[in-house]
């Protein structure tokens, strides 16, 4: 390979992950699984650009640039097949923050929101901090995957004080990739109860045998209401920096939203966020974004055959989309507390249990493919000697 993919970046006291890692699997040097990011460093592209900005020391306010949309067009075009037109671009200092704003834009307090169930416990906690309701919309699982419920969508849908649906593609936790048909029928219920959607597409470059993420913009259907988020965060490991692109085709709806950006006292581009598209949006970007996507998904095979196996302890669900594995431990017979000072003090293995993502999932945990291929496969490995400890007492 062209690239580093087999170092595992320093973490310091400061990172969440760190703090996050359990101390016996710290204590033996192993990488967490826990937290949605890799393990490895960004693309050199971006490194060498955020170096460059930083060595001419000149940290003041920045400002979207034609250089700048013309990155993220080219981007879309390459790495999404997806065209796209320069006024459609609307930075932000994040997804959260961008979702933050829609909930606003989009609902008075006592109001709500709905999200899919399991899902990112962000947005909830986003519409609670505002003074927001949410209404969980639960999925189904069909045939070992999950699919939404559409019935009890429109249900929610039809409620007046439901304004605005989260979408997540690909979805986190259960790494699904919408279809055409599926995003369609979400867009005739969009339309028709005049519900917004956001989608979150941060995965979107995160694709498997052949799938691609549809952008939610390009369902006619539903374009009037259609507001997508992207950014530099998983695709380039990039989730500590406050910083996203939102995309609206919409002339009504985008004037809205920007409003509503500056109210929430949205300035000026971070020059560092500035910098890191420069370098992430090139040739470069989108090769190193290649050579990514080889060892994720190695990590990928590595998980689904382990629990392929007759003996395995659990079900991972299909992986078609992102670096995260949807796990649910059949062959157990542990859940919650119990099933994770399992995995952390036995496997050594740091997971986020399944919780964080909706009360009803103490028995499923998520598991990031963000890893080292050397890594990925010694947790297996300590996960499968544990099981065997634990099937012989």
């Amino acid at each position: 390979m062209k690239y580093d993919f087999e170092t595992i970046v320093r973490r310091g006291e400061n990172n969440l992950k760190y703090q996050w890692t359990p101390e016996p699997v710290r204590e033996a040097g192993y990488a967490s699984f826990d937290a949605a990011e890799m393990d490895f460093p960004t693309a050199p592209s971006i490194i060498r650009s955020v170096t460059e900005m930083v060595q001419e020391g000149n940290f003041g306010f920045s400002q979207m640039t034609p250089a700048y949309q013309e990155r993220v067009v080219w981007w879309m075009a390459h790495a999404r097949d997806w065209e796209i037109r320069p006024e459609w671009i609307v930075p932000v200092m994040g997804t959260i923050f961008s979702v933050a704003t829609a909930i606003r834009m989009c609902t008075k307090p006592g109001e709500g929101i709905i999200v899919p169930a399991p899902g990112y416990n962000r947005y909830a906690q986003a519409a609670s901090r505002l003074g927001r309701k949410t209404a969980v919309s639960p999925m189904k699982e069909i045939d070992g995957r999950y699919e939404m419920d559409f019935a009890e969508l429109e249900r929610l849908m039809a409620q007046e004080e439901n304004k605005l649906f989260l979408l997540c593609n690909p979805h986190n936790p259960t790494g699904r990739v919408w279809t055409e048909t599926e995003l369609t029928e979400l867009a005739r219920l969009s339309s028709r109860y005049g519900v917004y959607v956001f989608s979150d597409e941060i995965f979107a470059e995160v694709t498997y045998d052949g799938r691609r993420t549809i952008p939610y913009c390009e369902i006619p259907e539903g374009r009037e209401f259609a507001i997508v988020c992207t950014s530099l965060g998983k695709t380039f490991n990039f989730t500590g920096v406050n910083h996203a692109n939102i995309l609206i085709p919409d002339e009504t709806l985008r004037e809205r939203f920007t409003t509503q950006r500056t109210a929430d006292h949205y300035g000026s581009l971070e020059p560092f966020a500035y910098a890191s598209i420069m370098g992430a949006y090139t040739e470069e970007g989108l090769d190193w974004v290649k050579e990514m996507l080889q060892c994720v998904g190695e990590n990928r095979r590595l998980a689904t055959e382990f629990f392929a196996r007759p003996d395995a302890p659990g079900y991972l669900f299909p992986v078609e989309g992102s670096y995260v594995g949807w796990i649910r431990w059949d062959g157990l017979e542990l859940s919650g507390a119990a099933l994770k000072e399992f995995l952390d003090q036995e496997a050594l293995l740091a997971l986020e249990i399944g919780t964080e993502f909706g009360e009803p999932y103490d028995r499923y945990t998520r598991m990031s493919l963000g890893s080292t291929v050397k890594q990925t496969e010694l947790a297996l490995e300590r996960l499968k000697a544990a099981c065997d400890r634990k099937n012989r007492r």
